[in-house]
């Protein structure tokens, strides 16, 4: 009875603002021209039930440090994608930096000794070779007057000479030898001392890296676990971090079960937008009370979305017959809408529909028309009802 009232008066309305005649008694209806119209005819329209999910990572870590320390700066916040590598927080490495110096001093210093070591080989090296010198001709000397002596040619004093100067030689020879071996053992100490400290060196640094935290994978950030300002330590949570790709849960009608399969391609819906997705994950167990199952789909494309997103999951149905026109035809009045439906006499009527979903950019109409009505889809602004239509 309402809806009668609102058509009347509404009908009322633009019969008057139609008319050219004063007098009601009069009224003319006017001719419009130029208007396009469309002969209503059904649609086969593939139906979906829908399921609600939500948008999840797949898989999530726990950012946490090596060394601790004082958290001086976290640099991304919930809902950041972050890159592999990228830094994501920055420990203090003042704690740190001594270890650094320490080791960089043991190097100096073994540095410096190996100098002197360097040195004191190269004058080793020359007396080794004049002891070397004086050795050999020693030995040819003594092994020749001990021949000599054999034969009464030398007196045993000359020998006994001969002999000392060599055993001299020798000794000599001898000591030069010793001190060699100890400066070259005393290198060996201190390249095995300039070795320790550059090993020394390398951990200090890498402590000291440490203190840049990074992201071990691309991903998006999800929570932040502490604050800025914290003592942080070794296994201590800074950031949660979701891995892609970004998937999404659903929980589905158990009369699905049977039905869908790991692989099968669905469309879901994120903020109005239409994402293909595939199943990659069924959990067959139905809940008990809800009597749904849960999947998981991988999006295949996620620009724009977040974990923790709200999404609907489209399941195809069979084809149905509907009723699709286009939204242009659709003329509104506050929170009605009507049609011009246009009679064999090419007369325009305003016509109540009830319209449903937006399909393929067409208006889904529920109630109000029927196949093969004709109704006016353009200039629908210049007509009224009861107007001639001239195209």
């Amino acid at each position: 009875m309402v809806r009668k009232l609102i058509l009347t008066g509404v009908s009322a309305l633009l019969l008057f603002s139609c008319g050219h005649s004063e007098k009601a008694e009069k009224l003319e209806f006017k001719t419009v021209k130029g208007i396009s119209i469309q002969t209503v005819e059904p649609s086969y329209v593939k139906d979906y039930d829908s399921f609600s999910g939500v948008v999840i990572p797949s898989d999530q870590i726990i950012i946490s440090p090596k060394v601790p320390g004082y958290l001086l700066k976290i640099k991304v916040k919930a809902g950041d994608n972050v890159k592999k590598g990228e830094t994501v927080a920055v420990i203090d490495k003042k704690a740190l930096t001594p270890d650094v110096k320490r080791a960089l001093a043991a190097i100096k210093e073994a540095e410096a000794g190996l100098k002197e070591i360097e040195n004191a080989l190269e004058e080793v090296k020359a007396k080794k070779q004049a002891a070397e010198a004086s050795f050999n001709l020693a030995e040819k000397t003594f092994n020749r007057f001990k021949n000599l002596l054999k034969e009464d040619a030398v007196s045993k004093q000359k020998f006994d000479e001969v002999k000392a100067q060599y055993e001299m030689a020798k000794a000599n020879l001898k000591a030069v030898e010793a001190k060699e071996r100890q400066l070259k053992a005393k290198e060996k100490q201190l390249l095995a001392k300039k070795e320790q400290a550059k090993a020394m060196l390398e951990k200090a640094k890498a402590y000291v890296s440490f203190t840049y935290l990074k992201s071990p994978v691309d991903g998006v950030v999800l929570q932040k676990l502490t604050d800025e300002g914290n003592l942080v330590s070794p296994g201590v949570g800074i950031l949660k971090v979701g891995t892609f790709p970004l998937q999404v849960k659903a929980l589905i009608d158990s009369e699905y079960a049977d039905k869908l399969k790991v692989g099968d391609s669905l469309t879901t819906i994120i903020n109005n937008e239409s994402f293909p997705s595939t199943v990659v994950e069924i959990d067959k167990d139905a809940d008990p009370i809800s009597h749904k199952f849960a999947i998981k789909l991988k999006l295949k494309n996620y620009k724009n979305v977040i974990p923790g997103m709200y999404a609907t999951v489209l399941i195809p149905q069979e084809k149905e017959q509907r009723i699709l026109i286009p939204q242009s035809a659709i003329y509104r009045v506050g929170a009605l809408e009507y049609v011009y439906v246009i009679d064999k006499n090419n007369v325009a009527h305003l016509r109540y529909v009830k319209t449903g979903r937006k399909i393929d950019g067409k208006v889904e109409i529920i109630s109000g028309l029927r196949p093969g009505d004709r109704i006016a889809v353009t200039g629908i602004e210049n007509l009224c009802d009861g107007a001639k239509v001239e195209r």
